[in-house]
């Protein structure tokens, strides 16, 4: 006879693929919270439940949501989370990583680089070490202060921010880019691959094209700056804090443009280069 319990978890995986992957020998689970190349969104509280009554931690990967979305760490009981700065949060490139620790954990959970930042008390110069005991201690050597200067103007925008208006314009953003691409795109091979479901979409919107790479590199020598990852995924990442609706058309008839023109086709497109 199936347990309630064995009753939820097995939904959860049914809803949560990864969650599939739980076992007894799992111990920790380090996920994206938005799939990268596809811009999907996980259920965090969903997931991180079944996580733990998988006996096991999670370490959420921020890096595609944060600054786009609301984001309760706490409420969703998540234990550790990581993420960059430069995306979502504008701080652009070399902007400072960033960590989360529960504060039930913050006691147990060691630093192994024991930098000087990190010391309870850093200009003791003392011999031996004694890390922090807040979360100061994951600190390793002087923050990168020229880099921390814009995020500090980002953060500072965000503090006046209403994150469920930004989440709205969001969806707002990515769902015109779908419903262009379907209307403009489509007919050129290019298909969307990121969720419609709005409550399973980030925001990002991903195309696929079998020539993926000389079309993005046409795209942004017109002006219009996505990425590509492999083998075929064309991304567009929306800003909702500065990108606007004229931009997303822009966007759009631009790379209608470049198919019906064959510009990619140009031997300068396929030329692969380091940054993608």
């Amino acid at each position: 006879m199936c347990s309630p319990m064995r009753r939820w978890r097995s939904q959860t995986m049914t809803t949560n693929p990864c969650c599939a992957l739980l076992g007894p020998d799992t111990a920790v689970v380090c996920l994206s919270q938005v799939n990268y190349r596809t811009g999907r969104l996980r259920d965090m509280a969903c997931v991180t439940r079944a996580i733990h009554e998988a006996g096991a931690l999670v370490i959420w990967d921020l890096c595609h949501s944060l600054g786009a979305l609301p984001i309760d760490l706490n409420g969703c009981n998540a234990d550790f989370a990581v993420g960059c700065s430069y995306k979502y949060m504008n701080g652009g490139p070399g902007a400072p990583a960033w960590l989360f620790v529960a504060s039930r954990h913050l006691a147990g959970a060691g630093n192994p680089l024991t930098g000087w930042q990190g010391h309870a008390a850093p200009f003791a110069f003392e011999v031996d070490f004694a890390p922090s005991a807040t979360i100061e201690k994951f600190r390793v050597g002087t923050p990168p202060v020229l880099s921390y200067l814009p995020l500090l103007e980002s953060l500072a925008v965000f503090e006046r921010t209403d994150m469920d208006a930004l989440r709205a314009k969001s969806l707002k953003l990515t769902g015109y880019f779908i419903e262009l691409a379907d209307g403009k795109l489509a007919r050129h091979g290019l298909k969307v691959i990121t969720p419609r479901n709005e409550a399973e979409r980030g925001s990002q919107v991903a195309l696929t094209h079998e020539h993926g790479w000389p079309i993005m590199q046409a795209l942004i020598a017109c002006g219009v700056v996505g990425d590509f990852r492999a083998p075929n995924i064309l991304r567009f990442g929306f800003t909702p804090l500065y990108v606007g609706f004229e931009d997303v058309w822009a966007a759009a008839a631009t790379l209608e443009a470049i198919m019906e023109s064959g510009l990619w086709r140009e031997p300068r497109f396929a030329e692969r280069k380091l940054v993608t």
